[in-house]
């Protein structure tokens, strides 16, 4: 939320360049990317039966939980990524 509002902000202080443009790109793909590995991911776990195994169940759904946490690092390092390959981080001082 915060990153939505400083790149709100941005854009309407600074004309938006090529960099945030191909940064917000990076955004996108990297939730497309991010949804379809953790679809993945969360079926190819299987999760014992909570009443007949309770600790393999809690350990399979923090597992779950960590690969989600890992995922959604993908679209703010896509968005880094692409920024600086066009030149982003150069025109900001």
């Amino acid at each position: 939320m915060i990153f939505l509002i400083y790149t709100i902000h941005l854009a309407l202080n600074y004309m938006i360049d090529l960099s945030y443009i191909m940064g917000f790109i990076g955004v996108a793909v990297g939730l497309i990317i991010g949804i379809l590995i953790y679809s993945e991911v969360e079926q190819a776990i299987d999760c014992p039966d909570a009443t007949t195994n309770a600790d393999g169940n809690t350990a399979c759904v923090r597992a779950k939980q960590v690969a989600w946490t890992v995922i959604s690092i993908l679209p703010i390092s896509m968005f880094f990524a692409l920024f600086a390959i066009f030149g982003g981080f150069s025109r900001m001082a």
